[in-house]
């Protein structure tokens, strides 16, 4: 994506994603008080989770604009003395923000289904936590706008196996009781990483495929606004 068309394209679908993840964010916490009081705290995890999309993506999404406006030499600070990409500490933001927004979707599983932690919770939790870890690992490099390929695979892993595991269980959990929010949790959980998976793999060397992050993006806000019909306008129903 290096023409000038593709760039401004890139950057108005960017700065247009955080202003309406920004936006739901601010609706769903101005509307709290109108949520049924039994289900206040489903919503609120789901506030907790988009609140931290929105705050992460803000720094990594915020840097690809940046980056792009002014160049990828000079979108750079010093950290600690070292010479550290936006882009790459944008995304170190997101990916400790990413994985605390699936730990509350956990969460709001766990409040659905009567306040019990059942095995397939702790599994994600746990795969979760493994992924703060690897994180924090020298090798992840964050100071870099491109990551090693290999720990990127790495850190990765597990918040596919989470979340694959978790759009599943909202899947079947959401047939079984006739919940069709929850199914289209479910099912933007599957978009999500159908799209981004590619990415992960072949992007770096097929730059091309890294448009697949414009669906994948959408469907987190789909996912936002499946969650704001539910527990927020409950007129539009299950």
């Amino acid at each position: 994506m290096n023409s000038p068309a593709a760039l401004i394209g890139e950057n108005v679908f960017n700065i247009a994603y955080l202003t309406t993840v920004w936006i739901l964010v601010a609706l769903m916490a101005r509307k709290m008080k109108a949520v049924k009081e039994a289900e206040k705290p489903m919503a609120s995890r789901f506030l907790l989770a988009f609140a931290l999309l929105a705050f992460g993506d803000s720094f990594h999404v915020g840097a690809r604009v940046i980056q792009a406006l002014v160049g990828a030499e000079k979108a750079v600070l010093m950290v600690g003395g070292v010479e550290a990409s936006i882009l790459g500490l944008g995304m170190l933001v997101t990916a400790y923000t990413m994985t605390v927004f699936y730990m509350a979707l956990a969460d709001a599983r766990r409040i659905r289904g009567g306040n019990r932690p059942d095995a397939a919770f702790w599994i994600i939790e746990a795969v979760l936590g493994l992924r703060l870890v690897i994180m924090a690992l020298p090798g992840n490099a964050w100071e870099l706008a491109v990551p090693p390929f290999g720990m990127g695979l790495v850190r990765n892993a597990p918040l596919a196996l989470a979340g694959i595991l978790m759009a599943v269980l909202f899947i079947v959990e959401g047939r079984r009781d006739g919940d069709r929010a929850w199914q289209g949790i479910g099912w933007a959980m599957v978009a999500s990483y159908a799209f981004y998976t590619p990415v992960i793999l072949f992007a770096a060397r097929i730059p091309a495929i890294g448009l697949l992050m414009i669906p994948k993006t959408v469907a987190y806000v789909v996912m936002g606004f499946i969650a704001y019909r539910r527990w927020w306008a409950p007129r539009a129903g299950k």
